[in-house]
């Protein structure tokens, strides 16, 4: 996995010494960022997303969260406890 002190660098050795003009975090070697419901690169289990105000994160929950899903703020106010705890329960109800 790629961190961010190592795209740093890689962003700095990219610009040289002028100032980067196309600095995108959609590249095809970021694991999750922008890949929402698509598989992850190391595990294959798919891409799960936070949804803040008008942000957004992608994240594996297999490789980093040790399976659990993080509670999008609208939505698990919404579900209480009907909220998915686990990938798992996130592919029961999307299966139906």
């Amino acid at each position: 996995m790629i961190v961010l002190s190592e795209w740093t660098e890689r962003l700095r050795r990219e610009a040289g010494d002028s100032f980067p003009r196309k600095v995108t975090a959609f590249r095809p070697e970021v694991l999750v960022h922008g890949r929402y419901r698509e598989p992850c690169a190391r595990c294959g289990d798919p891409v799960q997303r936070i949804i803040y105000a008008s942000r957004e994160t992608n994240y594996c929950a297999i490789c980093q969260t040790g399976g659990q899903v993080y509670a999008d703020r609208v939505l698990s106010q919404l579900l209480k406890k009907d909220w998915p705890r686990t990938v798992e329960e996130w592919e029961q109800i999307r299966q139906g």
